[in-house]
């Protein structure tokens, strides 16, 4: 039996080692003695070798604390946000590391701020189940591990910026995901952009749009093939005639050539039918926000009782709709709904080259005990749901066939969650959130919570975040479920640039991309015992390959596959530029390089 004082982390107390000593006098107590816990375990396996012993397969799922999936919204964004600042931090390091040799790889600033982000990943801060003294602190530590993991971006960012060739004005534009990408990027409007676009290799014109209030213009452009885990350098060019104009938004209508969107009086998304598949998206009213009474018998900010279902409303009081962005990029329609003392505002994002259906969501919470969900009824029929975990996915049952299955009324993902037929499905995915339910066709994110024990203020006041729907042919693993939650939550980074002409490095350039669409290249750094490269990598779909090549911006001096530790090294495959493995289904590969 390990014991000592878990909650909080600690050895033994003095109290149990003098229950122990006081053991040995009881008649009747089996006879113990202290010892350490590898050993046992050691003596443990060797008992059990000629012995067959239970195996549970699948998860361990707690049917006890669902409602830290949500509680404490600010630091759960707050966590978010610093964890994939810090992964596009030490790719952007070790980019220019690699690029410019001058070893300037700022480790000791960036494992500074890594250990204040991981301490509060303790089991009662990260979760939201503190007193409101702890998440004062919490979210002090944040504002100071954003500052320094921005500081040394921003530096990094400078760094390359002045070394890359450019003949005239630019933008550069960085893609912190390990594939090429399009996607939208956003500058503010200058005096040096005033009238201007961006021009790509061929010297065709970027679409773009002006976006922002008056006080705060900005111009909002669709850029293209942004090598992976690399940049793209685009001249600025005249601005001409834009004839791109795809997109219809009136205040209960919205088309581009993926849906046409039909809105009620009270906001509600009455149809969604998907012009690709000729289907109808919806069985009933979509994005409804529905409110539930939230008193869990034990531990409110802990738990979510099923009992929570019994007393719901919707959010019908729409007080405000206005056309917002009409295109040629992206179209918006803003929307206000009014319940109690709350007000919800939200704006319904549609794209001209992204299936992508965002709801930009910011929150004025004044509520107790009360639950905040988003409903999506979906035409699909399936039994079984997709969660995103770490490292991977994972289903769970959409019925409540046995208790077991019941239990499920209240699921943790990460960026998204599908339902898929054969060959159709729906997803929902976040840039913040955490708590999902899925139950027969109704896909439902847990969007707000505010419960008072142990914090009596928990999560009262501004509150923002973003969820997006995105419906696709086939099911997840066909589609692009994958590449668009990572890009709702890491987008491309672009920064104007003075001409260059003496630069030293190209306009575009890739570190690293790797060939096969199932594998994803999740972390790169610098190894910390040594000068080499770390390079993690994961099977995201299942799928078993024995020849996976990674493709590098240089050509490979060594190369070995190590653990997590990054210890145990041994050798792996690679000539010239490229290196090649095998991986299998969700298997997690660490591989440390030398260029």
């Amino acid at each position: 039996m390990p014991f000592g004082w878990g909650d909080g982390g600690g050895g033994p107390t003095r109290e149990m080692l003098e229950a122990i000593h006081a053991q040995a006098d009881i008649p009747g107590i089996p006879r113990v003695h202290m010892g350490k816990v590898e050993p046992y375990f050691e003596r443990l396996a060797e008992r059990l070798k000629e012995k067959e012993i239970p195996v549970w397969d699948g998860e361990l799922y707690l049917e006890a604390i669902r409602g830290v999936y949500t509680s404490q919204a600010r630091n759960k964004r707050a966590n978010r946000r610093v964890e994939r600042l810090y992964h596009d931090t030490e790719w952007m390091c070790s980019l220019a590391d690699t690029l410019t040799g001058e070893a300037a790889y700022p480790q000791s600033e960036l494992n500074a701020g890594w250990e204040i982000m991981l301490h509060n990943q303790f089991h009662d801060v990260l979760p939201g189940t503190s007193i409101p003294a702890v998440f004062e602190d919490s979210l002090a530590d944040y504002v100071r591990v954003e500052q320094i993991g921005q500081d040394v971006l921003e530096r990094t960012q400078e760094a390359l910026i002045s070394r890359i060739l450019t003949e005239d004005e630019s933008v550069v534009v960085f893609n912190p995901l390990a594939w090429p990408r399009d996607g939208l990027i956003e500058l503010p409007l200058s005096e040096s952009m005033a009238g201007k676009t961006l021009s790509a290799d061929d010297g065709q014109l970027l679409l773009s749009q002006t976006i922002g209030s008056d006080e705060e213009k900005k111009l909002l452009l669709e850029v293209g093939s942004i090598p992976s885990l690399g940049y793209r350098a685009f001249s600025l060019a005249p601005l001409s005639g834009q004839n791109a104009d795809e997109l219809t938004v009136t205040p209960t209508f919205l088309e581009n050539r993926f849906y046409r969107i039909t809105l009620d009086v009270r906001g509600h998304i009455t149809s969604l039918f998907d012009k690709r598949n000729q289907r109808e998206v919806l069985t009933a009213p979509g994005n409804v926000l529905q409110i539930f009474e939230d008193r869990a018998i034990s531990g409110e900010a802990w738990e979510i009782d099923i009992f929570y279902q019994d007393k719901m409303r919707q959010v019908d009081d729409l007080v405000e709709v206005v056309v917002e962005e009409t295109g040629p990029v992206r179209g918006s329609v803003h929307l206000r709904w009014r319940f109690a003392n709350t007000t919800i505002s939200q704006r319904l994002i549609i794209y001209r080259n992204s299936p992508r259906i965002d709801f930009r969501t910011e929150l004025d919470w004044h509520e107790h005990q009360i639950l905040l969900k988003a409903a999506f009824p979906v035409n699909v029929r399936a039994t079984r749901a997709t969660y995103d975990i770490q490292f991977g996915s994972i289903e769970r049952p959409t019925h409540w066939n046995t208790p077991f299955d019941t239990a499920h009324y209240e699921n943790p993902a990460h960026k998204w969650v599908d339902l898929s037929e054969g060959n159709y499905g729906v997803a929902l995915l976040n840039d913040c959130k955490y708590g999902y339910d899925v139950k027969d066709n109704l896909l439902r994110i847990t969007l707000h919570r505010s419960p008072t024990d142990p914090d009596e203020t928990a999560d009262q006041g501004r509150h923002e975040f973003t969820y997006s729907l995105l419906p696709h042919t086939g099911t997840w693993r066909e589609s692009d479920v994958i590449h668009e939650a990572y890009d709702l939550n890491d987008p491309l980074i672009a920064q104007l640039s003075p001409a260059r002409p003496q630069g030293n490095l190209p306009s575009t350039y890739s570190w690293a991309d790797v060939g096969s669409d199932h594998v994803v290249l999740e972390t790169v750094k610098k190894a910390e015992d040594e000068n080499a490269w770390i390079v993690r990598l994961y099977e995201c779909k299942q799928y078993r390959s024995n020849a996976v090549v990674i493709g590098f911006g240089q050509p490979i001096r060594n190369a070995v596959e190590c653990n997590l530790l990054e210890e145990d090294e041994t050798p792996v495959a690679y000539q010239g530029n490229q290196l090649t493995f095998a991986v299998k289904p969700f298997e997690i590969k660490t591989f440390k390089i030398w260029f």
